[in-house]
């Protein structure tokens, strides 16, 4: 293998290792009181995630299984938090306690 090719493989992996940063950094972006008032009932799952990716899903029921699905959302201090309940895809009702 020639010094140039180990080069290119070498940056290769630099663009990938900070691409893989970048995206963690997005990963981690904590919803804010804010944002969590831009949420509104009868919006989607897709308006939650324009918002924040602190989410996580509380159950592992599908939309189309007829259960609510319950998403936690964590604000900044780890300790914040709001909870979004969806029924068939579209919000129905959220509560939050300490976001700022």
């Amino acid at each position: 293998m020639t010094k140039s090719a180990i080069a290119g493989i070498c940056s290769l992996g630099l663009l990938l290792a900070a691409g893989a940063y970048a995206g963690s950094a997005v990963a981690s972006d904590p919803l804010t009181l804010a944002e969590y008032q831009q949420i509104k009932a009868g919006s989607s799952e897709k308006v939650l995630f324009r918002y924040a990716s602190t989410c996580q899903q509380e159950d592992k029921s599908q939309p189309g299984d007829g259960y609510p699905i319950t998403w936690t959302c964590y604000g900044a201090d780890g300790t914040s938090s709001a909870v979004f309940f969806y029924s068939e895809g579209v919000l129905f009702s959220k509560a939050e306690t300490g976001l700022q």
